[in-house]
């Protein structure tokens, strides 16, 4: 049994621009900080929680406390609604709901969720795209500040959710970071990019990129090309 581990934001959702414009502002909201880098690699670990508990320490001279923390969260999730009304909703990537079917349906694979932001934006992103939520696995930014960590987290909990010891852990992300991630844990690696975002990936050493999951047999090509 085999386990495919996704990355959530410009991996299954197109929500990468709506969700970097309101953690920006919601930065500004709490905290009153105005200059930030948004190059992610920049940080430690490209996750909310660690993004943010960086950016204070380098503007404020200190940590978040729990409080701020809290309402960062609940001001994060009113602003990415927001931005969804304007844009229509948060989208799938194309193919997503399918492949996400077919892997419900195979009886070699199963798959979980491993993102960087907080949970409860995943959820708001997952269900305004229309893709399952409920029951599947995961581990986001609320259990560990590192991606490797949230990584780790996510396949124990398959492993108990679904009862079985994955031979082999397939990690799908959009993200050098997430090329990085997967180098370090050993799980062979899918990219889904386009343009200099795709060719960034594969200059990070990312054997696949695709531009998506419309080409559904394409996928799966991959998936046995890499983890036969």
């Amino acid at each position: 049994m085999k386990l495919v581990m996704f990355d959530i934001d410009g991996t299954l959702t197109a929500s990468n621009d709506l969700d970097d414009l309101a953690f920006v502002r919601t930065v500004h909201d709490i905290f009153g900080i105005k200059d930030i880098s948004e190059d992610w690699t920049t940080y430690t670990h490209v996750t909310d929680a660690c993004i943010l508990r960086e950016i204070c320490e380098q503007q404020l001279g200190r940590s978040p406390n729990s409080e701020e923390i809290a309402l960062f969260q609940k001001q994060l999730l009113q602003r990415l609604a927001q931005g969804a009304v304007r844009e229509g909703g948060v989208f799938p990537i194309a193919g997503a709901d399918a492949l996400l079917e077919q892997l419900q349906a195979s009886p070699d694979y199963q798959f979980c969720y491993a993102g960087g932001a907080w949970t409860a934006s995943v959820q708001f992103k997952l269900q305004s795209a229309e893709l399952p939520f409920a029951d599947i696995p995961h581990a986001f930014a609320d259990d560990h500040d590192s991606r490797e960590g949230i990584c780790q987290i996510a396949l124990d909990r398959a492993q108990t959710t679904y009862q079985q010891i994955f031979t082999h852990v397939i990690y799908v992300g959009d993200g050098i970071w997430d090329v990085r991630a997967s180098k370090n844990l050993g799980y062979p690696f899918i990219g889904i990019a386009t343009g200099e975002d795709a060719q960034r990936l594969k200059a990070e050493g990312a054997p696949v990129v695709l531009p998506h999951y419309e080409d559904l047999q394409a996928f799966w090509d991959a998936l046995v090309a890499i983890a036969p």
